[in-house]
């Protein structure tokens, strides 16, 4: 039985990934240190899954969200937005533009 077509991320899975990764990186854990805090906080992800969410070949459930949100200590809400701290578009790049630095999507509000 061949697996239903997967809908592409959108720019909240998007800015998931991408914070996950920055966040990882600027505190220097390895996919193993985010699972082992994981493992901790009640939500275990392996290192492979880790590893498909940062690359955006695997969706993050409530459950798994709501765990990173904990493990790295902030709000769900901040692994959900563009990243503020972006040097080159501060979170917000010009409509219909995408940042080469973060890759977040100048989208326009309706």
């Amino acid at each position: 039985m061949s697996e239903p077509p997967r809908s592409p991320l959108g720019p909240a899975g998007n800015n998931l990934r991408r914070n996950i990764r920055r966040l990882r990186e600027q505190r220097r854990w390895s996919y193993r240190d985010v699972e082992e805090r994981l493992a901790q906080a009640g939500r275990a992800i392996p290192v492979l899954e880790l590893s498909a969410i940062d690359t955006g070949e695997r969706r993050v459930d409530v459950d798994d969200l709501v765990a990173l949100a904990a493990v790295f200590d902030l709000g769900v809400e901040e692994l959900l937005l563009p990243p503020a701290d972006c040097v080159t578009c501060h979170g917000a790049p010009p409509i219909g533009f995408m940042c080469m630095e973060c890759g977040t999507s100048g989208l326009p509000t309706a």
